[in-house]
């Protein structure tokens, strides 16, 4: 099996969360701000209509929801490429308690991964759903570190630049 067939690349993972905010996000809405009229959301969002989704209605929708919607929209892919997402902070918009929130923030998770290890080991073996848990908390740590590591960047002093 080729790169292009691989099971990983099943498109359901992906159109599936683009039905789910369609949906969430009210089709009649989200068609007309899209520019489109509602049956043509309903075909292009239905499994086994020929008519299906394309690039550009994909962009469209992203386009059109708000930012915890298009987080669920790109989640798939990152997954696809064993990646997180992280905020971007703006260098002297974040504070000290900003960093020691997720400091702590970064700790529980960690915590929190250590107890699923501990259980997941007790009985030698770990089972896909103590997997999937697993996985899930790796993941979230990424997250708590990447926005941690966000921060301090944020407030880290610019370079002095020397002249010749």
């Amino acid at each position: 099996m080729d790169s292009h067939t691989a099971l990983e690349r099943d498109m359901d993972t992906y159109l599936d969360a683009v039905h789910d905010v369609a949906f969430d996000c009210h089709p009649k809405t989200l068609a007309s701000d899209i520019g489109m009229s509602v049956k043509s959301l309903y075909r292009r969002l239905a499994e086994d209509d020929p008519m299906p989704m394309r690039l550009i209605d994909f962009v469209g929708i992203f386009w059109n929801v708000d930012r915890e919607h298009q987080m669920r929209l790109i989640a798939p892919f990152l997954d696809h490429l064993g990646v997180v997402a992280v905020p971007r902070y703006v260098q002297g918009e974040v504070s000290r308690g900003d960093v020691f929130a997720s400091v702590l923030n970064a700790q529980q998770g960690q915590g929190a991964m250590a107890a699923l290890i501990q259980a997941a080991i007790a009985d030698g073996e770990i089972d896909d759903k103590e997997a999937a848990q697993l996985e899930a908390q790796h993941k979230a740590i990424e997250q708590q570190m990447g926005t941690l590591m966000g921060q301090l960047q944020a407030m880290r002093k610019p370079l002095k630049v020397v002249g010749k």
